[in-house]
């Protein structure tokens, strides 16, 4: 009893408080509100507002100002408003992540097609395939209306034919006149074995007599009726004279070198040339592979990549031997029994020199060819060797201590003299694992061998005929353009981030 008496008084005690305290004040509608100025810099105005700029809702009651801006603060507004403060973080965050995987999945693409390669030549060498193709076809310029063919099989078939015929310029006087005497028939080529072992089977055959205007051709493999499955159809062009049509590329060529040994890096240059470029000729100033006499690396390493992105089948190349792919018996089964030759494309007198060959019969027979009319006629002379008269990076300890400087020294004391005298136009060379262009006189070097090497960056010499010209260290390509008013255009590319890397335009020298 006395406890509940005692809360008792003392919520009586709690009643009489409230009763003693006063109403509260009525509330007045008349009070004029009290404008609070925001400072210039809050509101983006004024000397600091551009570093000081207020991101508050309530100081951004105008809105977006342009569509990408209102695109931009639509997505943020799915983001909770409890993370409204880290929403720019999460968004760049998130475009960097995606940016990554996407990177990842590009690159693990190309593993996965390199990858293939090395399977497909394994089961070829395990002989766990039926009778098929290793090897697709390759185009090799042999002169100005031949080209050779080449492909490899993993059986032995006598009866296989090839079968070409020209498909276009059926308008032309001259095309219809060798027609004519052809009877119209087809052309059939005939073709050659070379059994290398069981499972590399070589066939060769050379396309002759291609009429001397632009056309484009069409081949095709014929094997055995029981095998028919096995024809393979393709299409190149051929461009032996350049038509005088101003302002118009009449013929573009790719070029690389020294692509051994890094099969990836030599990808992603072929798939940035064929992706930005679609060229009618492929030059390649040599080192197709790290050691001639090792059959998967031509393979994997050369021929897989160039059929995948269908370059050997339909671009014709123009090849000098390096110092890895040189046959010291000279058989050259995979690009041809040649060594030193020239032929004419599109306006172009293309002279390819052997520099692992130091022999006075090739002096002899450039000091002739340097004379004829078909090189003093072309718009351009244009010689490819493979080791560049004036080589300057390479590896010191190899450059000195193994002698690898006096390689291809020849070039540099009795050629250049010559191609000085008989008005040479440009010098394309590789061996060196990087990209440099230089002049001497109205004469321009370059070397392009950056297709897939590791580079070379240590200097070992300081050649004048580079000072004021280009160097980069980084992996390309090339386009060299022909237009139709007599121009060379030479652009070269990163293969890697597609930035133009080099440019120049030469003039015709020769009178028409």
């Amino acid at each position: 009893m006395s406890n509940f008496s005692a809360n008792k008084s003392g919520m009586s005690t709690q009643h009489q408080r409230r009763q003693s305290m006063p109403a509260p004040a009525p509330i007045s509608t008349n009070v004029t509100p009290t404008i609070i100025a925001t400072p210039p810099s809050a509101t983006g105005t004024g000397i600091l507002g551009g570093r000081f700029h207020s991101r508050h809702p309530m100081l951004l009651h105008g809105g977006p100002t342009n569509r990408f801006s209102a695109a931009f603060e639509s997505l943020l507004s799915y983001i909770p408003r409890r993370r409204r403060q880290i929403r720019y973080p999460l968004v760049l965050g998130l475009g960097l992540y995606l940016f990554l995987v996407y990177l990842y999945f590009q690159d693990a693409s190309t593993w996965t097609t390199i990858a293939g390669f090395k399977f497909k030549n394994l089961s070829f060498n395990w002989d766990t395939k039926r009778c098929s193709y290793r090897k697709d076809p390759m185009l090799f310029v042999k002169d100005s209306s031949s080209v050779l063919v080449i492909w490899e099989m993993n059986c032995q078939m006598t009866e296989m034919d090839l079968v070409w015929n020209p498909v276009e310029a059926a308008g032309s006087q001259q095309y219809q006149q060798q027609l004519h005497s052809s009877g119209g028939e087809i052309n059939i080529a005939s073709t050659t074995i070379n059994a290398l072992d069981k499972t590399h089977v070589v066939y060769t055959a050379t396309i002759s007599g291609i009429p001397a205007v632009n056309t484009n051709i069409t081949y095709s493999i014929r094997p055995p009726k029981i095998l028919s499955h096995l024809t393979r159809t393709y299409t190149f062009a051929h461009l032996p004279n350049p038509p005088l049509l101003k302002d118009r590329e009449i013929a573009r060529f790719g070029a690389i070198s020294d692509n051994q040994c890094e099969v990836k890096q030599f990808f992603k240059v072929l798939k940035a040339m064929t992706e930005h470029h679609k060229v009618d000729y492929l030059i390649h100033a040599g080192d197709a592979v790290q050691e001639y006499d090792n059959l998967d690396n031509w393979q994997t390493d050369f021929a897989s990549p160039l059929s995948y992105f269908r370059i050997g089948q339909t671009t014709p190349l123009i090849y000098t031997h390096g110092n890895h792919d040189y046959d010291i018996e000279g058989e050259y089964p995979y690009t041809g029994k040649r060594t030193w030759h020239a032929y004419t494309v599109a306006g172009v007198r293309f002279i390819v020199l052997d520099s692992n060959l130091d022999r006075r019969e090739q002096d002899a027979w450039l000091e002739e060819e340097l004379k004829s009319e078909e090189c003093k006629k072309a718009w351009f002379r244009v010689v490819l060797v493979h080791i560049s008269p004036y080589t300057q990076y390479w590896e010191k300890a190899a450059w000195e201590g193994k002698g690898e400087k006096h390689w291809g020294s020849f070039v540099r004391d009795r050629y250049v003299p010559l191609f000085q005298q008989h008005n040479v136009d440009l010098v394309i060379s590789g061996h060196q694992h990087n990209y440099m262009r230089g002049q001497d006189d109205h004469m321009v070097y370059t070397i392009i061998g950056g297709a897939g090497g590791q580079l070379d960056e240590e200097q070992v010499e300081d050649y004048p005929v580079w000072v004021g010209g280009k160097v980069k260290f980084r992996h390309h390509y090339v386009l060299m353009k022909i237009t139709g008013d007599r121009r060379l255009i030479w652009e070269a590319y990163d293969a890697d981030c597609g930035s133009r890397l080099d440019a120049f335009v030469l003039h015709s020298r020769t009178e028409v």
